[in-house]
């Protein structure tokens, strides 16, 4: 069963938060992992880099590929440039299809903020992965990072609202069954 939200806040862990459900409201289970999977990151790291980025795509597809795929090289990349771990690496995307015929996906990556301070070098090869070799069209939204840090609300609050943003209704489901509006990273949370 699906359950919608279209409160402004939402308890996950024992914390709440302010969330964004204009329109006709949030998924409420991949809202909900997708602010376990930030929890989780800040139980790895004391400090985490969060950078929001759309992938677009030429023509449709019944199924998610291209994220494996993405993902795979993507994060082989990160692993080789920075030494961070490939089970260290969080990740949130969400498939949505509005006006276009093809769909798009919304991306978030979540890394060690004590390497990465700044996005501009991962921006740049996640473009080059998805531009050059999986052939689609990368965009890199305004004030597209957040620099978090843990027990700071102050710092965590404004990237939970801005990735609220992908568990949204509106343009999910047009897809075959057996594909997946969304998918998260399975970091597990050290203690």
């Amino acid at each position: 069963m699906t359950y919608i939200t279209k409160d402004k806040a939402v308890t996950v862990n024992g914390q709440t938060w302010w969330v964004n459900p204009r329109g006709k409201g949030l998924l409420l289970k991949p809202l909900k992992k997708m602010i376990e999977q930030v929890d989780t990151m800040l139980t790895i790291y004391s400090k985490v880099h969060l950078i929001r980025f759309d992938l677009r795509m030429y023509s449709y597809s019944e199924t998610n590929e291209l994220m494996t795929k993405f993902n795979r090289i993507f994060h082989r990349w990160i692993t080789r440039t920075y030494g961070i771990r490939n089970n260290r690496i969080g990740y949130i995307w969400c498939r949505e299809i509005e006006t276009a015929k093809q769909q798009h996906y919304h991306y978030v990556l979540m890394l060690d903020g004590h390497t990465v301070r700044h996005p501009a070098r991962i921006l740049e090869k996640a473009k080059d992965i998805w531009d050059n070799q999986l052939n689609g069209s990368e965009f890199t939204p305004k004030n597209c990072y957040y620099n978090l840090k843990r027990n700071d609300y102050d710092t965590i609050q404004p990237a939970i609202y801005r990735i609220s943003y992908l568990a949204k209704v509106r343009g999910k489901g047009y897809k075959p069954a057996q594909t997946k509006n969304y998918s998260t990273s399975r970091l597990k949370a050290h203690y």
